[in-house]
């Protein structure tokens, strides 16, 4: 099977790939915001919506993230990600520690 990046690449270009990316990327955002604003104050039918649109836009930035991820190198961008997780991780463990003292 093909890689389906590359068959999204081959047709569609970069340019588009660059921009689905800040979009996608952008409803995000606006859904991560909408949901911070509206959580309290709604029922349980509409924060599952809330939910859901969530998730959705996590999907598609998901899809463009490792779009890019193959146009710029994905053993590149694992061996980044990887680094950047154990980073974060100590950073948690010197914040819990800190907080047991």
């Amino acid at each position: 099977m093909n890689n389906p990046y590359k068959i999204l690449l081959d047709t569609f270009g970069k340019d588009v790939q660059f921009r689905f990316a800040i979009e996608e990327m952008s409803e995000l955002t606006k859904a991560i915001c909408k949901y911070q604003r509206k959580i309290d104050t709604c029922n349980n039918e509409e924060q599952q919506k809330l939910a859901d649109a969530i998730r959705e836009e996590i999907a598609d930035v998901l899809i463009t993230a490792e779009q890019l991820a193959f146009m710029f190198g994905e053993d590149d961008v694992k061996k980044i990600k990887h680094i950047k997780l154990e980073r974060a991780l100590k950073r948690a463990e010197k914040k819990n520690n800190e907080e047991k003292l």
